[in-house]
């Protein structure tokens, strides 16, 4: 375990100066992130929490009077587990000298012990690439679109018929001269016929119609492929604002649990101290209550963030599912020009290229309407036969058989519909929707404008409250550190700790929240321009 506790053992002063000491690397510098949601106490948009909460690391504030509990040197004898801010035991790693053959103890305890599913950010968003609903959706409707081609590309080459029966029929003898059935048509003889025959038409010139449909589907296909990068992007952001929102609901209980509890330590030691003031007790008391309130607003926030983690992942309860035990930290990437986001929401941003898309096919659309007003030459094929034994096959070529015959044929052949004033509408109509969907890219492109500018300010906002939250956070630590150690020596009295401890929560809080807020805002950066490469955390 990477946590290390420090407990002060003087007085009230040591304890309450001892809140958050936890071992962190130093603050990296933050950068802007993409637009985020506001969150009580850590909870983002879409977040949860209804796993084990991961206590977050917190910078360790230096005083005299408090020594480390882990020993400095290996030690061939496990240390007595040291108990964390939830009460559960957790044991120092030692270096332990087992006899030979046998095992450590703590590789023993270590490999008895099942590791949890630990899910990181990157391992959450390819799960829900894979799980997402609306990306399985998007999905569904681009095979939507390539039937819809497929069946275009074939309707051209498809019209053929072909048609037949059996059936009984009576017997009837005779030429066109003479027949001994005379007038009569009825017999009571029966006997089979059959008949089957193929027609068809295979295109030669259409006046475009051809060409123009097909186009219009392939730009079709377009439209659903770029549906499918867009609702990627979505569900990246909202994957990543969830993650987040965990992370901070985790650093957020760490830092409110370990506060209340060396609160209720200062508190049992002033109330055994016979000259301790009963409003300095007070005092405590309701900045421990207030403390334990903000809780529910943590707990709140973890559920509603691990719910949103389990619906785009699809690890369903009671499954598991804790994320890895880091503080949430800032986005890796500096924050650039916002000509450059601007620019780059232009080129990737699938929204546009969808529009883009569609102004193809409709333009094609118009084309296929205008076609639609001229005829359809084609070669014409024919094939059909019939044969029936009871009726006579009838050789002369002049007279009519439809009972007994074999006829084949081909020829230029034209189809033409002369609905001119309904094709005209139809001309318009298409021009129409043609128009509409210019207009629509024109607006595309300035509300995409105005999203990346919104995204830009919100990261920029978050980066200026990181930055400035964490010197906050830093000078409070040295505030109490200072306060702490003037105790120890006896030139401060005990009640005033209370005023930089609460300065250094208040300002370690809104620090964490910073970063939740400079995060989410990278990550809805990444979502304005269509570049999911902005967001590296």
């Amino acid at each position: 375990m990477r946590r290390q506790f420090f407990a002060g053992s003087i007085a009230i002063a040591t304890a309450l100066g001892a809140v958050m000491v936890r071992a962190q690397g130093p603050l990296s510098p933050t950068v802007p992130t993409t637009p985020g949601v506001s969150t009580a106490v850590g909870g983002g948009v879409g977040t949860t929490g209804a796993g084990t909460p991961v206590t977050p690391k917190t910078p360790t504030i230096p005083a005299p009077t408090i020594s480390a509990t882990a020993p400095a040197t290996p030690s061939p004898i496990p240390t007595a587990p040291v108990s964390t801010a939830k009460g559960a035991p957790m044991h120092v790693e030692t270096t332990a000298v087992p006899a030979a053959g046998d095992p450590s103890p703590v590789a023993k305890d270590v490999a008895e012990k099942p590791k949890p599913n630990v899910f990181t950010l990157r391992k959450c968003l390819e799960l829900a690439d894979a799980r997402a609903a609306s990306i399985k959706m998007s999905i569904d409707r681009v095979a939507i679109a390539h039937a819809q081609l497929d069946e275009v590309k074939s309707i051209p080459w498809s019209q053929w018929t072909m048609s037949g029966g059996v059936a009984m029929v009576p017997e009837i003898r005779g030429t066109s001269v003479y027949s001994p059935h005379g007038d009569i048509s009825i017999s009571s003889k029966l006997g089979p016929a059959w008949r089957v025959g193929v027609e068809g038409v295979i295109p030669l010139y259409t006046f475009g119609k051809i060409e123009s449909s097909t186009a219009a589907a392939k730009a079709y296909m377009e439209v659903a492929l770029n549906d499918v990068q867009r609702a990627t992007n979505v569900v990246h952001h909202d994957v990543r604002r969830a993650f987040f929102g965990l992370q901070l609901a985790h650093d957020g209980r760490y830092l409110l649990e370990f506060a209340r509890d060396k609160l209720a330590d200062a508190i049992k030691k002033a109330e055994a101290d016979e000259d301790a003031d009963e409003p300095d007790i007070l005092r405590m008391k309701t900045y421990q209550m207030e403390v334990s309130a903000r809780l529910g607003e943590v707990e709140k926030a973890e559920r509603m963030s691990l719910a949103a983690l389990r619906f785009f992942t699809g690890v369903e309860a009671p499954a598991p599912f804790v994320i890895p035990e880091d503080n949430i930290a800032p986005p890796k990437k500096p924050l650039v020009d916002v000509l450059v986001y601007l620019h780059s929401a232009k080129l990737h941003r699938p929204e546009l290229k969808q529009v883009e898309a569609g102004i193809r096919a409709r333009k094609h659309q118009v084309d296929f309407a205008k076609a639609r007003m001229y005829p359809d030459i084609g070669l014409g094929l024919m094939f059909g036969y019939a044969n029936a034994p009871v009726i006579t096959d009838q050789t002369n070529a002049f007279v009519v058989d439809n009972a007994n015959y074999l006829r084949y044929g081909f020829g230029i052949v034209f189809r033409w519909n002369l609905d001119v004033l309904p094709a005209a509408a139809r001309v318009r109509f298409a021009e129409g929707q043609l128009a509409e969907l210019r207009d629509t890219e024109s607006f595309a492109l300035g509300g995409i404008g105005v999203e990346v500018e919104n995204a830009y300010a919100v990261a920029k906002d978050a980066q200026i409250r990181e930055k400035f939250y964490g010197e906050a956070e830093a000078l409070a630590k040295k505030w109490v550190a200072s306060i702490t150690a003037a105790i120890g020596v006896g030139t401060r009295e005990e009640r005033e700790i209370i005023d930089p401890l609460r300065s250094y929560l208040t300002n370690r809080y809104n620090h964490l929240q910073a970063i939740m807020d400079l995060d989410v805002a990278y990550s809805q950066l990444a979502l304005a321009t269509g570049d999911d490469g902005v967001a590296e955390f």
